[in-house]
């Protein structure tokens, strides 16, 4: 018999959430197959929708550098240079995607979520719609923090520093600001930031599920700058002015996130530190029954 229970127990271990299926690695490769290839029809969807306004998107996104041209009393209008009709071309398909990730980043999130949702609990089942809102909201956020007080400052660096090179060696230096590479620019600071400012809500599930605590956050804070620094590095132009207005920001992040995974675990490490005291004390309980 309780050979019996223990078999029932593992078995009951091993076969993990109700109605989870096994599933075989070439079953998770189509399934992630499927998952990849809905997430981008809504980007292409997305793409189509923003390649009618792509005139205006770009508009929004040329303004820091108008703002930091005229801040630094620059002559003349603000110029961005074309160096061939086909950068204007790719640039603005370039300019539609990134806008239609915006529009479909509830779809993507829900995708992402659709394909780990078979190995999950029917309780953490119902968290998919706070993950789908949340994760689209704190996307949007992240980007809106970077336009609005990023890169303000990270343009009119760029442009200072441009500025203070006009002569080397008695030599006449001008800088062009072209097209294609301001808009990458934009895009791939304001994707790293969207991107960024996923980090509490990733540890807010990683907490509840048990994979990370508090406390582990914060033993491991030094390793954890460590990856922030390279990866602002990877997310924004190679340049220590951007990778600073990242890292910072990212750091500030981490110990926010370090708060949350302590509001969603303190229930279980106080449950988990009950159980042991009553553990402890139980021994002592029946030595004074005998």
């Amino acid at each position: 018999m309780a050979d019996d229970k223990t078999n029932n127990g593992a078995d009951g271990l091993a076969e993990g959430p109700d109605g989870d299926m096994p599933m075989s690695f070439f079953d998770h490769l189509a399934e992630l197959r499927k998952r990849i290839a809905r997430a981008f029809a809504a980007l292409l969807l997305g793409a189509m929708i923003c390649y009618a306004y792509v005139d205006a998107i770009t508009g929004f996104m040329w303004i820091p550098f108008g703002e930091a041209w005229r801040s630094l009393g620059k002559a003349g209008d603000p110029v961005l240079l074309n160096l061939s009709a086909l950068d204007v071309i790719l640039t603005d398909i370039w300019v539609a995607l990134f806008a239609g990730l915006f529009i479909a980043a509830p779809v993507v999130f829900y995708q992402l979520w659709m394909f780990i949702a078979p190995g999950l609990y029917a309780k953490e089942k119902r968290l998919v719609v706070p993950f789908v809102m949340t994760s689209a909201v704190m996307f949007v956020a992240g980007a809106a923090f970077c336009y609005y007080v990023v890169l303000p400052i990270a343009t009119e660096f760029f442009l200072s520093y441009a500025d203070n090179k006009a002569t080397v060696g008695g030599v006449s230096v001008q800088t062009a600001y072209t097209y294609a590479d301001y808009a990458s620019y934009v895009m791939k600071i304001l994707l790293g930031f969207g991107l960024m400012f996923e980090m509490p809500l990733g540890v807010f599930f990683l907490a509840k599920a048990g994979v990370v605590t508090h406390l582990s956050l914060l033993k491991h804070w030094k390793i954890a700058l460590l990856l922030i620094t390279i990866a602002s590095a990877v997310l924004t132009p190679p340049d220590p002015v951007t990778i600073w207005l990242m890292g910072v920001p990212m750091t500030a992040l981490y110990f926010i996130s370090v708060g949350v995974a302590y509001v969603v675990s303190k229930p279980a490490v106080a449950a988990m530190r009950k159980l042991e005291a009553e553990l402890a004390a139980q021994p002592a309980d029946d030595d004074d029954d005998d």
